[in-house]
């Protein structure tokens, strides 16, 4: 084969891979009963984790109580932003995946205002205002792609 014949044929496999990359062929989503298991187990794990975490009832402990509730969240939220949706969920992993964001941002902000000094009932009672509404669109978001698990991450 002559040398300008190769380079044609790879340069068209090269067009071809990239074509099949850039539709999605041989992408690694999950299917959705492959996403739902997958999920389900990150955020069984997440709850089990969460469950011997005990509201203190001393508000000044409530620093360690939140730093101990991030510390077992946050890598199950890592975890299912690592998880690949097929089209079908896309959009709705997506919503949940954002509304989880908010829930732990909210308990990160409020752990890094008691850090700066902020008065531990009051930043209790603000959290507990803002978290209710965020919680309660994760939970909607999670169960319409069909992860109850996941529905009760913080809550």
């Amino acid at each position: 084969m002559s040398r300008s014949r190769t380079v044609r044929t790879s340069g068209a496999a090269a067009l071809a891979c990239g074509a099949l990359l850039l539709g999605g062929c041989g992408s690694s989503s999950l299917s959705s009963t492959q996403l739902r298991r997958k999920a389900g187990r990150i955020c069984t794990t997440a709850q089990r984790s969460s469950k011997s975490i005990t509201a203190p009832s001393d508000p000044a402990k409530g620093e360690q109580f939140l730093h101990r509730g991030i510390t077992a969240l946050a890598p199950q939220v890592t975890a299912l932003h690592k998880l690949k949706a097929s089209s079908e969920l896309r959009d709705g992993y997506a919503a949940a995946l954002r509304a989880s964001d908010r829930e732990l941002a909210l308990l990160r902000s409020t752990l890094s205002g008691l850090k700066a000094g902020n008065d531990p009932v009051m930043a209790v009672k603000a959290l507990q205002h803002k978290l209710g509404p965020v919680e309660d669109a994760a939970g909607r978001a999670w169960r319409e792609i069909g992860l109850p698990a996941c529905a009760t991450l913080t809550g």
